[in-house]
């Protein structure tokens, strides 16, 4: 580039018009006259030796460094949103294989994951719906409907958000299964209280203009925000605009080490982000509890074979230790609908 730029220097230096000897000098002025300041003159067709049209079009030629963003993302979120939470709604009803839950959660990381950045999601606009609620000029429509929206679902069916709309809930959910281990039952009641804790502070730092607590605490936006770049450098070349050089990057060493440490976590431990940090995820356990269609194990069809128990991966199924009946708590199941695939009496619905 360097090389190319003094080439075009010299090129119009020698293009440029040289005047006479018997003609006034191109740095003279009139006695008592200051110099007019040097300032860049876009040479002519004739000078360049091209023609008249090329010559137009350096003169209206305005540069564009980026692509402006399409103003109808935020409709589109939405209107995604709203189907992967029914796709996810009509799984939950009609008692799907727990096996096919891998479609909902490959489409939500693919949009809202890659091509969206991750940052497009509920989880993320706790901090700003609680800024909302001090302030309601501050908050928009569509991040006011994207955090409303998952809840008004809970009402109905419970945490169908965690299996179908939710980028950091695809992630874990495509990364556990069969290797994932059961913690100690005192240090997931201990660990419970975490989210909690998360979500007033969150909402106590937002308010106060702080910081973003949840977006400080999301281990896999590294991953997202490098597939978003990727997503958006190809979308440039294929519209003809700027593409930088060279290999595209995102993040530090650290913040990909903790990508890493996360993701192996997510391996041994189901859902740890969804468990023990997600803030969003108390606010739909809470409308889960009233939910109109919640999740329940028929004591009369039940032969207290424990299946159910052991093999749910967030702990959701409790035994009574009096009644000897196993019950699921509305608050911590996320509706992965692995329960009722597994019942062999088909006891719960």
């Amino acid at each position: 580039m360097m090389r190319w730029c003094g080439w075009w220097w010299i090129l119009l230096v020698l293009v440029m018009p040289v005047r006479g000897a018997d003609g006034p000098a191109a740095d003279a002025v009139p006695t008592g006259e200051a110099k007019a300041p040097p300032c860049f003159v876009i040479p002519s067709a004739e000078e360049l030796g091209g023609s008249e049209e090329i010559s137009n079009y350096r003169q209206q030629f305005e540069p564009t460094l980026y692509q402006p963003e399409w103003s109808g993302w935020p409709v589109l979120d939405l209107i995604m949103l709203a189907v992967l939470l029914l796709l996810g709604g009509v799984m939950v009803w009609r008692h799907v294989h727990f096996r096919w839950f891998w479609l909902p959660a490959a489409l939500t990381l693919l949009y809202f994951g890659v091509v969206r950045g991750g940052c497009i999601c509920p989880v993320g606009s706790v901090g700003n719906m609680s800024i909302g609620l001090a302030h309601p000029e501050r908050i928009g429509v569509f991040t006011a409907l994207m955090v409303l929206l998952p809840l008004v679902v809970a009402l109905f069916m419970g945490r169908v958000f965690c299996v179908a709309g939710c980028p950091l809930g695809a992630v874990q959910h495509l990364l556990g299964g069969r290797r994932s281990i059961r913690l100690p039952s005192r240090l997931e009641g201990v660990l419970r209280w975490f989210p909690v804790l998360t979500l007033l502070a969150a909402a106590w730092l937002a308010v106060r203009g702080t910081c973003m607590l949840v977006c400080l605490l999301d281990p896999y936006k590294t991953a997202f925000f490098f597939g978003y770049g990727w997503v958006n450098r190809m979308i440039n070349w294929f519209q003809g605009g700027l593409v930088e050089p060279g290999w595209f990057w995102v993040g530090s060493l650290t913040a990909w080490g903790i990508l890493a440490v996360s993701l192996l976590a997510g391996i041994w431990v189901y859902r740890p982000f969804c468990r023990f940090v997600c803030p969003y995820g108390v606010l739909l356990g809470l409308f889960s509890m009233v939910a109109f269609k919640r999740r329940q194990i028929e004591q009369s069809q039940c032969v207290q074979c424990g299946l159910c128990e052991n093999r749910c991966p967030v702990n959701a199924i409790k035994r009574d230790p009096r009644t000897k009946e196993f019950a699921i708590s509305s608050f911590h199941c996320i509706q992965c609908n692995r329960c009722s695939s597994l019942c062999r009496k088909k006891g719960v619905f």
